[in-house]
Protein backbone atom coordinates (compact mmCIF):
# COMPACT_ATOMS: atom_id res chain seq x y z
CA UNK A 1 0.00 0.00 0.00
CA UNK A 2 2.77 2.43 0.97
CA UNK A 3 4.68 1.57 -2.21
CA UNK A 4 1.63 2.24 -4.40
CA UNK A 5 1.03 5.56 -2.62
CA UNK A 6 4.64 6.62 -3.15
CA UNK A 7 4.42 5.77 -6.85
CA UNK A 8 1.24 7.84 -7.21
CA UNK A 9 2.80 10.80 -5.39
CA UNK A 10 5.86 10.56 -7.65
CA UNK A 11 3.76 10.42 -10.82
CA UNK A 12 1.63 13.41 -9.86
CA UNK A 13 4.72 15.33 -8.79
CA UNK A 14 6.20 14.94 -12.30
CA UNK A 15 5.13 17.88 -14.39
CA UNK A 16 4.25 17.24 -17.99
CA UNK A 17 6.63 19.07 -20.26
CA UNK A 18 5.06 21.34 -22.83
CA UNK A 19 7.12 22.71 -25.68
CA UNK A 20 5.40 24.21 -28.69
CA UNK A 21 2.24 22.44 -27.51
CA UNK A 22 3.84 18.99 -27.38
CA UNK A 23 2.71 17.00 -24.35
CA UNK A 24 4.63 14.37 -22.41
CA UNK A 25 7.69 14.01 -20.21
CA UNK A 26 10.83 14.88 -22.14
CA UNK A 27 13.93 17.01 -22.29
CA UNK A 28 14.16 19.46 -25.18
CA UNK A 29 17.42 19.40 -27.12
CA UNK A 30 18.86 22.12 -29.32
CA UNK A 31 17.37 22.51 -32.76
CA UNK A 32 14.13 23.50 -34.45
CA UNK A 33 11.22 21.65 -32.92
CA UNK A 34 8.16 20.76 -34.97
CA UNK A 35 4.90 22.31 -33.86
CA UNK A 36 2.19 20.26 -32.24
CA UNK A 37 -0.15 18.69 -34.76
CA UNK A 38 2.15 19.39 -37.70
CA UNK A 39 3.52 15.98 -38.77
CA UNK A 40 2.25 13.13 -40.94
CA UNK A 41 5.07 10.83 -39.74
CA UNK A 42 6.96 11.00 -36.44
CA UNK A 43 10.56 9.75 -36.42
CA UNK A 44 11.78 8.08 -33.23
CA UNK A 45 15.52 7.57 -32.81
CA UNK A 46 16.04 4.67 -30.40
CA UNK A 47 19.43 4.56 -28.66
CA UNK A 48 19.87 1.07 -27.23
CA UNK A 49 22.43 -1.45 -26.05
CA UNK A 50 21.95 -5.19 -26.56
CA UNK A 51 23.27 -5.78 -23.04
CA UNK A 52 20.60 -3.49 -21.51
CA UNK A 53 17.61 -5.33 -19.96
CA UNK A 54 15.45 -2.19 -20.15
CA UNK A 55 16.20 -1.98 -23.87
CA UNK A 56 15.16 -5.61 -24.29
CA UNK A 57 11.90 -4.85 -22.49
CA UNK A 58 11.21 -1.76 -24.59
CA UNK A 59 11.99 -3.74 -27.75
CA UNK A 60 9.05 -6.01 -26.87
CA UNK A 61 6.77 -2.93 -26.83
CA UNK A 62 7.72 -1.75 -30.32
CA UNK A 63 5.46 -4.14 -32.30
CA UNK A 64 2.38 -2.84 -30.43
CA UNK A 65 3.42 0.74 -31.13
CA UNK A 66 3.89 -0.04 -34.81
CA UNK A 67 0.52 -1.79 -34.91
CA UNK A 68 -1.20 1.18 -33.28
CA UNK A 69 0.43 3.94 -35.34
CA UNK A 70 1.23 2.10 -38.56
CA UNK A 71 3.02 4.25 -41.12
CA UNK A 72 2.65 7.33 -38.92
CA UNK A 73 5.82 6.42 -37.01
CA UNK A 74 9.31 5.50 -38.10
CA UNK A 75 11.91 3.95 -35.79
CA UNK A 76 15.62 4.52 -36.42
CA UNK A 77 17.93 2.30 -34.35
CA UNK A 78 21.18 3.51 -32.82
CA UNK A 79 23.02 0.65 -31.06
CA UNK A 80 25.74 2.05 -28.81
CA UNK A 81 27.83 -1.09 -28.42
CA UNK A 82 28.96 -0.41 -24.86
CA UNK A 83 29.95 -4.06 -24.48
CA UNK A 84 31.28 -4.42 -28.03
CA UNK A 85 30.51 -3.24 -31.56
CA UNK A 86 29.93 -6.50 -33.44
CA UNK A 87 26.18 -6.94 -32.70
CA UNK A 88 25.67 -3.36 -33.85
CA UNK A 89 27.53 -3.99 -37.08
CA UNK A 90 25.38 -7.06 -37.73
CA UNK A 91 22.31 -4.96 -36.96
CA UNK A 92 23.29 -2.38 -39.60
CA UNK A 93 23.93 -5.12 -42.17
CA UNK A 94 20.44 -6.40 -41.35
CA UNK A 95 18.99 -2.90 -41.80
CA UNK A 96 20.28 -2.85 -45.38
CA UNK A 97 18.67 -6.24 -45.98
CA UNK A 98 15.33 -5.31 -44.35
CA UNK A 99 15.89 -7.87 -41.58
CA UNK A 100 16.72 -5.56 -38.67
CA UNK A 101 13.69 -6.48 -36.56
CA UNK A 102 14.36 -10.22 -36.71
CA UNK A 103 18.08 -9.82 -36.00
CA UNK A 104 17.52 -7.33 -33.18
CA UNK A 105 14.89 -9.57 -31.56
CA UNK A 106 17.15 -12.61 -31.78
CA UNK A 107 20.21 -10.92 -30.27
CA UNK A 108 18.12 -9.56 -27.39
CA UNK A 109 16.59 -13.01 -26.89
CA UNK A 110 19.96 -14.76 -26.84
CA UNK A 111 21.42 -12.24 -24.40
CA UNK A 112 18.54 -11.92 -21.94
CA UNK A 113 16.29 -14.98 -22.35
CA UNK A 114 18.64 -17.76 -23.46
CA UNK A 115 21.30 -16.77 -20.92
CA UNK A 116 24.16 -16.32 -23.38
CA UNK A 117 24.98 -12.87 -22.02
CA UNK A 118 28.34 -11.49 -23.15
CA UNK A 119 28.87 -14.56 -25.38
CA UNK A 120 26.55 -12.85 -27.88
CA UNK A 121 29.40 -10.44 -28.56
CA UNK A 122 31.53 -13.28 -29.93
CA UNK A 123 31.48 -13.51 -33.70
CA UNK A 124 30.82 -17.24 -33.69
CA UNK A 125 27.58 -16.64 -31.78
CA UNK A 126 26.61 -13.80 -34.10
CA UNK A 127 27.40 -16.03 -37.06
CA UNK A 128 24.56 -18.29 -35.92
CA UNK A 129 22.19 -15.30 -35.85
CA UNK A 130 23.30 -14.36 -39.36
CA UNK A 131 22.93 -17.92 -40.65
CA UNK A 132 19.47 -18.32 -39.09
CA UNK A 133 18.32 -15.12 -40.80
CA UNK A 134 19.76 -15.97 -44.20
CA UNK A 135 22.62 -13.47 -43.93
CA UNK A 136 25.68 -15.69 -43.66
CA UNK A 137 27.32 -14.47 -46.88
CA UNK A 138 26.79 -10.84 -45.90
CA UNK A 139 28.07 -11.52 -42.38
CA UNK A 140 31.30 -13.05 -43.65
CA UNK A 141 31.84 -10.34 -46.26
CA UNK A 142 30.78 -7.21 -44.42
CA UNK A 143 31.42 -7.36 -40.67
CA UNK A 144 34.68 -5.43 -41.13
CA UNK A 145 33.50 -3.40 -44.10
CA UNK A 146 34.34 0.30 -43.50
CA UNK A 147 30.69 1.16 -44.22
CA UNK A 148 29.48 -0.81 -41.17
CA UNK A 149 32.39 0.23 -38.99
CA UNK A 150 31.41 3.84 -39.75
CA UNK A 151 27.72 3.09 -39.14
CA UNK A 152 28.58 2.00 -35.59
CA UNK A 153 30.84 5.01 -35.08
CA UNK A 154 28.05 7.30 -36.29
CA UNK A 155 25.58 5.57 -34.00
CA UNK A 156 27.82 6.12 -30.97
CA UNK A 157 28.41 9.72 -32.04
CA UNK A 158 24.65 10.28 -32.29
CA UNK A 159 24.31 9.16 -28.66
CA UNK A 160 27.12 11.51 -27.61
CA UNK A 161 25.67 14.44 -29.55
CA UNK A 162 22.28 13.91 -27.89
CA UNK A 163 23.97 13.55 -24.47
CA UNK A 164 22.56 10.08 -23.92
CA UNK A 165 23.56 8.78 -20.49
CA UNK A 166 21.40 5.67 -20.24
CA UNK A 167 19.50 3.27 -22.43
CA UNK A 168 16.96 3.05 -23.83
CA UNK A 169 16.80 6.71 -24.76
CA UNK A 170 14.34 7.88 -27.38
CA UNK A 171 14.96 11.06 -29.32
CA UNK A 172 11.74 12.03 -31.07
CA UNK A 173 12.26 14.16 -34.19
CA UNK A 174 15.84 14.75 -33.03
CA UNK A 175 14.57 17.21 -30.40
CA UNK A 176 12.47 15.56 -27.69
CA UNK A 177 14.61 13.24 -25.55
CA UNK A 178 12.79 10.78 -23.32
CA UNK A 179 12.98 7.28 -21.85
CA UNK A 180 11.45 3.97 -22.90
CA UNK A 181 7.95 4.44 -21.47
CA UNK A 182 5.40 3.50 -24.17
CA UNK A 183 2.53 5.51 -22.62
CA UNK A 184 4.64 8.66 -22.51
CA UNK A 185 5.94 8.05 -26.04
CA UNK A 186 2.36 7.70 -27.33
CA UNK A 187 1.51 11.06 -25.77
CA UNK A 188 4.45 12.74 -27.50
CA UNK A 189 3.66 11.08 -30.85
CA UNK A 190 -0.01 12.02 -30.75
CA UNK A 191 0.88 15.60 -29.82
CA UNK A 192 2.99 15.85 -32.99
CA UNK A 193 0.67 14.11 -35.45
CA UNK A 194 -1.77 16.01 -37.62
CA UNK A 195 -4.19 13.14 -37.12
CA UNK A 196 -3.62 11.56 -33.68
CA UNK A 197 -4.32 7.88 -33.19
CA UNK A 198 -6.62 6.85 -30.31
Amino acid sequence: MKKALLILIFLFALPLSSFAGVKGVFETLEGKAPKAGSLDVVTIHEVFAFSCPHCAHFNQEIPALKKQFGKKIKFVGHPVGWAGHDPGRLYFIAVDLGKEEAVKDMIFDFFHEKGLGEMVYQRERLKYVARFNGMLDEFEAKMDDPKYVKAMEDSIQFAKDKKVESTPTLVVEGIFKTHGDPANLKMIINSLLKNPVP
